[in-house]
């Protein structure tokens, strides 16, 4: 499986240029390895799945899939639309040791107005608020649920001993690399200030 999605993501990316449009945001306030970041209101491409594993799971591969057939034509206006950074997941925790999580691309600033619609009844168009961040960047290849949690309470740590009020829930996590990019990676872990 995992040798699949990465064939997948590999054509995906390469096919994207160093010119990929990604998601608005302005840093408020730079700190020693992160940055305080507030986002606009825009809108993305989503879908919800409930795991046991967020990242590198089966469930990931299908939501990928998923957003990846709406921008490749299968959309109300059967349009091809180009992809866009990060790939970000919203994460709660579920029942149990299961994790609610979504999955979401940055819809282009040209169709953030009119987006066409999803055909897939479990895609939609999300209006995300404007928000604030804590926001941290790392790198690496095919990252654990594990090492996301460990960034992220390093992260936590790290804004608290600022002064910032942080929620812990939900979780933000960001890609802004396919598999085809081995080093310098763009990872990220983001928590909403309050």
């Amino acid at each position: 499986m995992a040798s699949s999605w990465f064939l997948l993501l590999a054509l995906y990316f390469s096919s994207v240029s160093a010119e990929t449009e990604e998601a608005p945001y302005t840093v408020l306030k730079e700190h020693q390895g992160w940055e305080e970041r507030e986002f606009p209101s825009t809108k993305w491409i989503s879908t919800d799945v409930i795991s046991n594993q967020v990242h590198n799971s089966p469930e990931q591969v299908q939501a990928f899939y998923r957003l990846f057939d709406y921008i490749d034509g299968q959309n109300s206006e059967e349009m091809k639309i180009p992809m866009t950074a990060p790939v970000s997941f919203r994460i709660l925790p579920g029942e149990g040791t299961e994790f609610n999580f979504t999955m979401s691309f940055y819809i282009p600033s040209n169709l953030q107005e009119t987006p066409p619609k999803p055909l897939d009844s479990t895609v939609y168009i999300e209006e995300r608020p404007a928000m604030k961040v804590a926001a941290k960047r790392f790198g690496g290849i095919f990252i654990s649920d594990l090492q996301y949690a460990t960034e992220a309470a390093e992260l936590y740590e790290l804004a608290l001993a600022e002064g910032l009020g942080i929620a812990d829930i939900p979780l933000w996590t960001a890609g802004y690399d396919g598999p085809n990019v081995i080093i310098n990676r763009r990872n990220e872990v983001w928590l909403e200030i309050n």
